[in-house]
């Protein structure tokens, strides 16, 4: 049993987060926690895997308490938990390094990782992911990766806070599925949501208001009739109607909440005569998605002009993901885009809103190309558009970047402030709030700039029920003011009253376009993505009143067939060198570092740059890729070759004009120095190229293992080696980071060489603040998963007999090319 035994957690500056909480979580039970943005549900979460302490009362699980001596570490190892930002808890940059670092901690065996890693991958249906990079999954992919890190350390339960907040349709109801088979096989499972179909899903729901427990239900309890508990509290569905009108007709939700198991059921009564037609009827009506009610809207254009997209190609990391993409957004109206992750929404709203510049085709707003500033975006993660220090800087950056004045700027601040609800926030620091709060000053950020058009990704997630009434009521005033909005959401239900046209994304393109009235299952077929649960419902029934002969398997089969199944991933073939372990590649690399320089013939050179060359080739590493790589060092090539072949002193072998003249021997002694280099930097990047960090990082510290012996602190270094290698690729995203979140507020970083140095100085502040923050982050993950710096790992595997045959090998060539050297 997970027990949370009257707990009160407060924080500096702000009132408790908890106030005498108590709650419980049986083996093998899924429990649901709900409440308004600032409840206290993180908190909650954060204290029942002890990565929060208390002030008050304690955490115990299955009789180990968090206040006893080692308690908190020993309640770590048996609570898992899985956060909103799956980025915020990777710590490796490899699929299957990711889930055995946990493992690793646990001090088990390779073989034993190994197994452990395969059976928790083919769990979360991430199986033939193994060689990924974590950087190319998409957010749903990688959430599924932290939930199987988690689950491969096998804890006795999971927490899971808003997990599915930034999932499409189809990764949302796979990972309900998945959740729900995890507690059944005997796992308790703690899930923080804003989602009523997750909530429902449970065996019991909890609410939580100021802090406190308000409630306690069964999901049977809330859909009955009359039971108005969720109201308020999660944001309104018209799936949950139909839900609440067949309970009536005596479903039990226990049963299942998907589609499929209503309709399945809704089938069976019909055929045993137990429902009649109309009874079935009234589910399809109450699954009635709502359309906009008020389609005569009056609109004020007279201020505002259209937003469009004309042919857009855009690229990311050299691969197209936008494909000759059109989208117009008239004045006064929204037009909400949906697709499955990965389809290029996010990548169409950064460029529709002039972040990036496509490679080919036109935006434009009101006829002009758009620069960044004049069309408002709201980012799908709120985090990524914070980078100042309080609230209100933050809601006034853009307003003074535009050159308001602090009248009008102070003016801006305070009605945005009361409009999204955060005024009495506006001495917090951003990255302190709720996931919800964090939402709704990520927009006022946009708001108080004034913009003239508006782009907002994912604008509702993680907003409580009265946030997202209060975000449409927002949309709707902006687009009768003639204001053109664009939302990119995975609830097409919740936005659908609020849209005028639908475009449905899938790889890179435009699937189908049309309005909401004419929106069906066979635009989401189009799409690649699930229908929303109350149109798969619809349709279900409708095709099950249609038929005549009702059948559960025609009905399940009318809400199955929209999508086809995701494909799994495509395998790359392993090059020759990742196959070799590290330790054999690294020694191998510091004895090329030595013997290159003791290779003192020409012809020797030419011997190791042949051994680069066919490292790169084994490594996977093309010819292009390998120059783009050292191009700077090529560069300094060819600058090192031309400062030594020019002579000064009246010592060169061609005078030109005493004292100046060419140096042939300093040109020979520079260029043999540099290709020496060029050749070690060819090696270390086929060494980079084959081996993930967490593998270079692991097989120094093996290799460093005899110094620990003598007093060296092999266990720190190892752990500084490992953190270096994970952020220094997260210092590049991170910049890219703030200056997108910058760009979106009217900041330029074009101009003259003065004016982008002005510019990028505002980013190096919150860069530096914004990366002892995720190394923060990482650190927790790190701690959570078990990791100690000085704790014993396991055995090393011995070299196999290709890891030896590959390090004598290398070794004697090495020899036999510095021994030839200094005979011939």
């Amino acid at each position: 049993m997970l027990e949370v035994r009257n707990a009160r957690v407060s924080f500096e500056d702000a009132p408790p987060a908890l106030r005498g909480v108590s709650c419980r979580i049986a083996p093998g039970e899924l429990v649901a926690f709900i409440g308004a943005n600032g409840s206290g549900k993180s908190t909650l979460a954060r204290l029942m895997c002890a990565a929060q302490t208390s002030s008050e009362g304690a955490v115990v699980v299955d009789g180990i308490s968090s206040a006893d001596r080692g308690g908190e570490e020993r309640v770590r190892r048996l609570v898992g938990r899985v956060g909103q930002a799956p980025a915020d808890q990777i710590i490796s940059t490899v699929v299957a390094d990711e889930v055995a670092f946990g493992l690793v901690n646990l001090g088990l065996d390779e073989p034993a990782i190994e197994e452990r890693t395969a059976l928790a991958l083919a769990a979360v249906g991430l199986e033939g992911f193994e060689a990924r990079a974590v950087e190319s999954l998409s957010g749903g992919e990688q959430q599924r990766l932290i939930l199987a890190a988690v689950l491969a350390m096998e804890p006795a339960y999971l927490v899971l806070d808003e997990p599915t907040s930034q999932l499409d349709s189809t990764a949302r109801a796979s990972f309900r599925s998945l959740v729900h088979d995890v507690a059944r096989a005997g796992t308790g499972v703690a899930l923080i949501t804003h989602d009523p179909l997750e909530a429902l899903m449970c065996d019991r729901v909890y609410c939580l208001d100021a802090g406190r427990i308000a409630w306690e239900a069964t999901p049977r309890e809330l859909l009955e009739a009359g039971d108005g508990r969720l109201a308020g509290v999660l944001p309104p569905s018209t799936y949950v109607d139909a839900l609440r009108a067949v309970v009536a007709h005596g479903y039990d939700p226990a049963q299942g909440i998907e589609p499929d198991a209503v309709a399945s059921w809704l089938a069976e009564q019909l055929e045993a005569g137990a429902l009649d037609a109309r009874s079935v009827a009234e589910a399809a009506q109450a699954a009635r998605s709502g359309l906009r009610a008020d389609a005569s809207r009056d609109v004020d254009d007279g201020a505002h002009e259209g937003l469009s997209a004309r042919d857009v190609r855009a690229s990311r990391g050299g691969t197209e993901v936008l494909h000759g993409v059109s989208l117009g957004i008239p004045a006064g109206e929204v037009v909400l885009v949906a697709g499955a992750s990965g389809a290029g929404k996010t990548t169409l709203a950064c460029t529709i809103a002039g972040l990036t510049a496509p490679d080919a085709g036109d935006v434009a707003l009101a006829g002009q190309p758009v620069t960044a500033g004049a069309v408002g975006v709201a980012f799908q993660d709120p985090e990524a558009q914070l980078f100042l220090e309080s609230v209100a800087e933050e809601l006034a950056f853009a307003p003074r970047n535009h050159g308001f004045s602090e009248e009008r700027t102070a003016a801006a601040v305070e009605r945005v402030a009361r409009m999204l609800d955060v005024d009495e926030l506006l001495d917090r620091d951003p990255f302190a709030l709720s996931g919800g709060q964090a939402r709704r000053v990520a927009l006022g950020g946009i708001l108080t700039a004034e913009p003239r058009a508006l782009v907002l990704d994912e604008p509702s997630a993680g907003l409580d029920a009265a946030g997202r009434a209060a975000l449409h009521g927002l949309v709707r005033s902006l687009a009768r003011d003639g204001m053109p909005i664009m939302v990119v959401s995975h609830d097409l239900e919740e936005w659908l009253a609020d849209a005028d046209h639908v475009a449905l994304m899938r790889a890179g393109a435009i699937a189908w376009a049309g309005t909401p009235e004419e929106l069906d299952v066979t635009a989401f077929e189009r799409s690649g993505i699930e229908p929303p649960e109350a149109m798969r419902l619809r349709h279900a029934v409708d095709a099950l009143l249609a038929a005549g002969e009702p059948a559960a398997q025609q009905a399940q089969g009318a809400v199955r067939r929209s999508v086809a199944p995701a494909s799994k991933a495509s395998q790359t073939p392993a090059m020759p060198l990742a196959s070799i372990d590290a330790r054999v590649k690294v020694l191998l690399f510091l004895a090329a570092a030595v013997a290159v320089f003791l290779s003192p013939a020409p012809w020797a050179l030419l011997a190791w740059l042949s051994l680069a060359l066919a490292s790169l080739r084994a490594a996977g590493v093309r010819a292009r890729a390998a120059a783009r790589s050292l191009r700077a060092l090529l560069v300094l090539f060819v600058l090192v070759i031309l400062a030594n072949v020019i002579s000064l002193d009246g010592s060169a072998d061609i005078m030109l004009a005493a004292p100046f003249g060419i140096s042939v021997a300093g040109a020979m002694r520079a260029g043999l120095a540099m290709a020496r280099i060029i050749v070690l930097a060819c090696l270390a990047l086929a060494v980079g190229a084959s081996t993930t960090p967490t593998e270079l990082a692991d097989a120094f510290v093996r290799l460093m293992a005899p110094l620990g012996r003598a007093g060296v602190p092999v266990g720190d270094i190892g752990l500084a080696l490992s953190m270096a290698l994970r952020l220094i690729p997260l210092v590049s995203r991170e910049a890219e980071r703030i200056q997108r979140a910058q760009a979106a507020r009217g900041v330029s970083f074009a101009g003259g060489a003065l004016g982008r140095v002005r510019a990028w100085g505002t980013v190096i502040t919150p860069l530096v603040v914004g990366l002892f923050r995720r190394a923060d982050r990482i650190a927790e993950s790190m701690d959570a998963r078990g990791f100690e710096p000085h704790a014993r790992r396991s055995r090393p595997r011995p070299l196999a007999a290709r890891d030896r045959l590959a390090l004598i090998g290398g070794l004697c060539t090495m020899a036999a090319i510095v021994v030839a050297s200094h005979l011939w």
